[in-house]
Formats: C-alpha cells, sequence, structure tokens
C-alpha cells in the first residue's frame, strides 16, 4: 500500500513527465500491435504464394519473366523499400523470374516501357505518374504491346487508379492493399481498361506533339489548385489539405475562370468509326487457369452508326473542369469520356466547405456530360496556367481527348476478371 501511495504522490508532482510517457507508452503498444498483425499477414501471403511458386512447370519452359518499373522516389522514398518489403517476396515466392529496372528521372518509365522487350508482364510499382508513364509508353508501340498484362502495386503518394483496383488504407490496411496487388499478378486474373489518348492541337506553323495517354482523370481549376500547394504546410501534418483550402480559398492568383470552348461527341458503344481491331499477341503465361470454353465476340468494327462521328458545341465558364473515364469508379456499362462542370463563382465558406467535403470524400454535385472525343479550347490568358493529368502537371494547351475502350489489360481481384 505505500508503494501504491508514494508512486500516486510521484506522478502528481510530475505529471507532465507522466503524460508525455503515458503518450508515448500508446503509442508503442500501437505500433508493436501493428508490427504484429503485419507480420502475421505477410506471413499467411508468403504460405499462399508459395504454393504457386511450388507447382511444376514445363521441362521446355522458363519461370515467367515480369519486369518491374519501379520509382523509387516516390512516396518521398518510401517506395522502394515498401516493395523490397512487402511485394518482392511474394514474387520471388510464386517462382516469377523478376527483373527490376529503377526509373532514374521523369518521363524515364515512359522510355522503359516504349523499348522493353522479351518480358511477359510489366509490373509498376509507383503511383500515378509512374502509371501513366508506363502505359503511355506501351501505347505508343506498334508492335501490340498494349496486350501486355500489367500489374499495380500503388507505392505513390497518389494511387487514383491503383486504389480504384484495391481498397486503400493507411498501416495494417496499406499492406493488405499490397498483398492483393501483388496476389493479383501471382493469380493472373485480368480485366480490359479504358485510356484517354491525350493530343496536343497544333497550331499552323506547329509540328505535331506525340500523344500521352491516361487513366483516371484530367483536371482544370481552383481545386486542383488548392491541392497542388498543400506541402508548403507541412507544419499541420495530416491535415495539410485542410489548412491549404483554409489559407488559399480567398486568394485570386487561383484559376477561378475556367473559360473556353469545348466540342464533343456523344458516347458509343463501339462502331467502324471509333473502334480499331486489337492485335492479337500470345501470351504463355503460367497462372492462367485453361479455358473450357472459348466465347466468340461480337465484332464492332464492322457496326455503323452515324452518330458517332456528330459534334455539339459548348461555350464553358467555370470554377472546375474535369475530364474522367469510368475506371476510377469500376463502371462496367457503356464506356464514356464524364466531361464535369463545376460552378461558376464561390464564396470564401462555400469553397473551404466544399473541399473539406471532398477531401472527407463526400459526393460531389458536378454537371455531367458524357462524351467520346472531347476538343478543349481554352481562352488565352497572360498567365501560365497548369492542368493536372493522372495528377501530373502540364501547361494548359488546345488538346483533343479521346475515348479508347477497353485497351490495356490489368491484374485484378477475381472478382473483377473480366478476361
Amino acid at each position: 500500500m505505500e508503494k501504491v501511495i508514494k508512486l500516486s504522490k510521484t506522478i502528481r508532482n510530475n505529471w507532465k513527465k507522466s503524460v508525455v510517457g503515458v503518450i508515448a507508452l500508446s503509442y508503442g503498444v500501437i505500433k508493436a500491435k501493428e508490427k504484429y498483425e503485419i507480420n502475421i499477414l505477410m506471413h499467411a501471403a508468403c504460405k499462399e504464394a508459395a504454393k504457386y511458386g511450388d507447382s511444376l512447370i514445363p521441362m521446355d519452359r522458363n519461370p515467367t519473366l515480369v519486369t518491374v518499373i519501379l520509382n523509387p522516389v516516390a512516396n518521398k522514398r518510401k517506395a522502394k523499400k515498401d516493395f523490397e518489403k512487402y511485394c518482392e517476396p511474394l514474387l520471388h515466392l510464386a517462382g516469377l523470374q523478376v527483373d527490376v529496372v529503377q526509373t532514374a528521372s521523369e518521363g524515364n518509365a515512359k522510355e522503359i516501357a516504349e523499348n522493353l522487350r522479351g518480358t511477359e508482364a510489366i509490373i509498376v510499382a509507383g503511383g500515378d505518374g509512374t502509371l501513366s508513364e508506363t502505359v503511355t509508353g506501351l501505347l505508343r508501340r506498334n508492335d501490340g504491346a498494349n496486350q501486355f498484362p500489367v500489374g499495380i502495386l500503388p507505392l505513390g503518394r497518389t494511387n487514383t487508379f491503383g486504389n480504384s483496383m484495391f481498397p486503400d488504407g493507411k498501416g495494417v490496411d496499406k499492406v493488405k492493399q499490397l498483398i492483393e496487388a501483388c496476389m493479383a499478378i501471382i493469380e493472373g486474373n485480368t480485366v480490359w481498361k479504358d485510356a484517354m489518348k491525350i493530343e496536343p492541337v497544333p497550331k499552323e506553323d506547329e509540328e505535331p506533339n506525340r500523344p500521352i495517354y491516361a487513366l483516371s482523370c484530367l483536371e482544370w481549376g481552383v481545386f486542383r489548385d488548392v491541392l497542388s500547394k498543400r506541402d508548403k504546410y507541412w507544419f499541420c501534418g495530416s491535415l495539410r489539405e485542410y489548412a491549404s483550402f483554409l489559407f488559399n480559398g480567398y486568394k485570386q492568383s487561383l484559376t477561378w475562370n475556367c473559360s473556353g470552348i469545348i466540342k464533343y461527341s456523344p458516347p458509343c458503344a463501339g462502331c467502324s468509326n471509333c473502334v480499331q481491331r486489337k492485335q492479337e499477341v500470345k501470351r504463355k503465361w503460367l497462372f492462367f487457369m485453361p479455358r473450357t470454353e472459348t466465347v466468340q465476340e461480337y465484332d464492332q468494327s464492322k457496326v455503323l452508326n452515324p452518330e458517332c462521328s456528330t459534334s455539339q458545341e459548348l461555350c464553358i465558364k467555370t470554377c472546375e473542369f474535369k475530364i474522367e473515364t469510368n475506371n476510377i469508379r469500376n463502371q462496367f456499362y457503356q464506356p464514356s469520356l464524364n466531361i464535369m462542370l463545376g460552378k461558376n463563382g464561390y464564396s470564401y465558406t462555400e469553397f473551404v466547405s466544399e473541399g473539406w467535403n471532398r477531401l472527407k470524400r463526400k459526393s460531389n454535385k458536378l454537371d455531367v456530360i458524357p462524351a467520346r472525343t472531347v476538343e478543349l479550347i481554352p481562352n488565352e490568358t497572360t498567365n501560365e496556367v497548369l492542368i493536372e493529368i493522372d495528377n501530373e502537371e502540364f501547361e494548359l494547351k488546345p488538346i483533343k481527348v479521346t475515348l479508347l475502350p477497353r485497351t490495356v489489360k490489368f491484374f485484378c481481384k477475381s472478382e473483377l476478371n473480366t478476361d
């Protein structure tokens, strides 16, 4: 009893140190529990992956070769460490021959994918930017390389497309997401996804630039500008995005006026005007299960649809302009681009409230126009204006965006498998 009384007096006389000690102890317990749960998850995942690695392969066949395009500086240089800790062991245990190629600079993933030879699948270990560059490199080729299955390991800071395929989270949930992404590659389930072809519209005296390709979203306007400034408020920690809306909602230097002309054509399920035959490239993929039936696909390239080539013109003036694919919502009905237009103006309180609601993932009400192609001709301005394409910044110029339905094959969870 005397010891208890003495301890209580010590705590009372040193309450500040006691509070700090309790916080440190609680943090240590939480981290220890998280580490234990992660070890349990990895142990189970390794046992599951090893089952595939222990299976026999024909004598005349080498282990399946996959190329990993790894962005080592993604997510503040955490991507390489997480890949080596949570992803690479599973791929090796599954019997895959893994060739890791690290990107050296911005745009390097594009060059790697464009010149890659001798692989049976590509795995992108990074964020939206690395994935967009890889897809751009693949689709610029004319040898049917888009038939390569592409795996996603969402290791970047922004993983819009990857999170739509595999539920995201932090701590244990993040490791669970990476395990699901690896097992999708190992099991070999695939799904076709749409892509956006984005071409700068050249002036009369300019040579046309090569197109870039995106999977998720093109964004222009004030909400994009505010979120691009979030790193200035690093001292706010996990609340830096909320602080960015709070401290920038009144600034006139943001893009409050997205104005110009858009020309768009209606969505089309597929016809002779917009469908190109996919080049068949056969890949002997170790983990594909043999099929008992062959499904004869309907040839849409012979369908006539006169409305597909028609276009409409619209003058726009808004605070926010987006073009999204159906990929990030995992929608499987008629493929289309979604032109999304926001309000023409916000008061300071309305803007901050709307921004915070979006950060909490509450639905935002935008007018949506479905389309197959979109040509954006912005009004000229003296200031440099930036847009984001799959969370990568580009200078705003007149562009043409074309939907490419079911163009890239991705590894996915079994319930999403459509191949």
